[in-house]
């Protein structure tokens, strides 16, 4: 029986039930699911080409064993069946295949299949997304099967293309702009088109990234000017939104501010997916009028978590996947020493206040056993007196210390900097890149480069210079980084120069060498120290700034 018609035939309590039920397990019980549901993926991956040559012919009988004998992956384990698409070699056959960034512009994309089985999963779990969406309480829910549904996420090949079709299926949402609609837009046409119409028909549900979300509430004066506030506009327009746009302008006018989406929308549900939501949340509630429910998971896992009525964490799909943390102490010893095998933690062994890398085995015929996405939580707490709720919970961290990820669009290391520093011809020396956050909340990479001073171009450089310069070859090596600046509308590099031979000293100063992607909050603020004052460069005096 498909979801609307559920809606029509059963209570629902029995529908919570059914969908969310999975909030009310003892942790006891979550861990039944998780071992159960191992002991068939073994059994499956096992038979396959491609668990033979992961497990090493490896035969655990129980969980302890499966961790001793089968190896941590990272994507590189896979790649050779995957991005070749062997389906004949794996665990189960694919129904459809979708795709991701990787490593920015030198291995652009990874592949991962879904089997029939991993979408009902996903399409189940979607739905209990949904359905919490538009709870405030336990129990309690407002799904309308014919809901207007603004759809503000990556199409297809991207895991989130899959969303509105497996919903389509199981609803009969108004998806603005239509499914079919959105085939022949790019990114962020559906947008445009997607707005536009929400302003003449009214919305319901939102569906969006974050990072595109926030970025349409900050300039959503400017939306509104170009989605028919206008005399042109009116036409094909509802009664109830035009009451709203007349009533929003006179209060705006009135109380000197400018229009905000609640003043237009009164929205049922509203989900956010993405890396950076909870910088987010806040502003959002505020605007819109509705706390966002997050909800994460990536193409290589499915769908993970979901966080419940209250919205102040995640809580992991016992079905999706089987779990297991890698303390983020171990992560760094992990880097620093290739040949060093992480410790990991299994759901009832996680500790409140702890990051922890995920590890995740995928279920129902899944291509991915004990394999890392580079993904770091925060366990917030291990249960939730008051949501009488007996699972941890959990808040998205970033990604692993090796990687920079701007907004979710874009996966930045040492290798692709490298690349693109070759590319440009710059005369940088040393450097180090990391994740930063500008004044909107909104992350951008910040470069920390010193020019080498033996160069003519080192004469003239400046760090506008070296941003317009660098920026231009990332956008040709890497097209998710172009699509970046061109959704957001702003640019998502800064450079700072550093005095040649800033970085050495350091490093000689405190006797080891600092990671060149996202080093600790106090080697930079100790270098920008060592760095600060007044240094010359090209006849010119320049000061860093502390």
């Amino acid at each position: 029986m498909l979801f609307k018609e559920k809606l029509k035939t059963m209570p629902k309590g029995r529908l919570w039930d059914e969908y969310c039920g999975f909030l009310d397990l003892e942790l006891s019980e979550f861990m039944e699911i998780q071992f159960r549901l191992l002991d068939e993926q073994i059994s499956i991956f096992a038979a396959s080409e491609l668990g033979k040559s992961i497990m090493k012919d490896a035969k655990p009988e129980n969980v302890e064993e499966f961790r001793k004998m089968v190896p941590l992956t990272k994507y590189e384990d896979y790649q050779n069946v995957l991005l070749n698409r062997h389906e004949e070699m794996l665990p189960g056959k694919p129904l459809v295949w979708l795709e991701t960034t990787w490593e920015s512009g030198s291995r652009p994309v990874k592949t991962a299949p879904y089997t029939r089985e991993m979408l009902d999963v996903y399409t189940r779990n979607v739905i209990s997304a949904m359905i919490l969406s538009t709870s405030t309480e336990k129990g309690k829910f407002n799904v309308e099967p014919d809901a207007k549904a603004f759809y503000g996420l990556a199409p297809l090949p991207y895991a989130t293309g899959l969303f509105p079709i497996l919903v389509a299926g199981e609803m009969d949402f108004r998806f603005m702009p239509s499914l079919k609609d959105a085939e022949s837009l790019s990114f962020s046409q559906q947008q445009k088109a997607g707005f536009k119409l929400a302003v003449k028909k009214g919305l319901d549900q939102f569906f969006g990234m974050s990072s595109i979300v926030y970025a349409i509430t900050k300039n959503f004066g400017e939306y509104t000017k170009s989605s028919g506030f206008g005399l042109s506009g009116l036409a094909g327009m509802s009664p109830r939104m035009l009451y709203r746009i007349i009533k929003a302008k006179y209060q705006s006018k009135r109380d000197k501010r400018e229009i905000q989406p609640k003043d237009l929308f009164k929205l049922k549900g509203f989900v956010a997916v993405g890396t950076d939501t909870a910088m987010f949340k806040d502003e959002l509630e505020e605007a819109w009028g509705m706390k966002p429910l997050e909800i994460h998971g990536g193409t290589e896992t499915c769908c993970l978590a979901t966080e419940t009525w209250s919205r102040d964490g995640l809580v992991f799909f016992p079905d999706t996947a089987f779990y297991e943390f890698i303390p983020v102490s171990e992560v760094l010893r992990n880097e620093e020493d290739p040949s060093y095998v992480p410790n990991t933690y299994l759901m009832d062994e996680v500790c409140a206040n702890t990051e922890y890398e995920l590890v995740l085995t995928i279920f129902k015929g899944g291509a991915f056993m004990r394999y890392r996405p580079g993904d770091i939580y925060r366990c917030l707490r291990t249960g939730n007196d008051k949501d009488h709720l007996k699972l941890p919970q959990f808040e998205y961290v970033d990604r692993v210390p090796s990687v920079i990820d701007i907004a979710g669009f874009t996966r930045i290391t040492r290798r692709s900097i490298d690349r693109v520093i070759q590319m440009s011809g710059l005369p940088v020396g040393d450097w180090f890149a990391c994740k930063e956050y500008d004044g909107n909340k909104c992350s951008f990479m910040h470069l920390y480069a010193e020019i080498d001073s033996s160069s003519e171009q080192s004469l003239f450089l400046t760090e506008k210079l070296v941003i317009e310069h660098m920026s231009a070859y990332f956008r040709h090596y890497d097209h998710d980084f172009n699509d970046l600046k061109r959704l957001l509308g702003r640019e998502p590099l800064e450079v700072t120069i550093l005095p040649e031979g800033t970085i050495r000293s350091y490093e000689e100063k405190i006797g080891r060498n600092i990671r060149r992607i996202n080093p600790s909050g106090s080697d930079i603020i100790d270098i920008r120290n060592t760095a600060g004052g007044v240094f010359s460069r090209g006849g010119e005096s320049f000061v860093l700034s502390k």
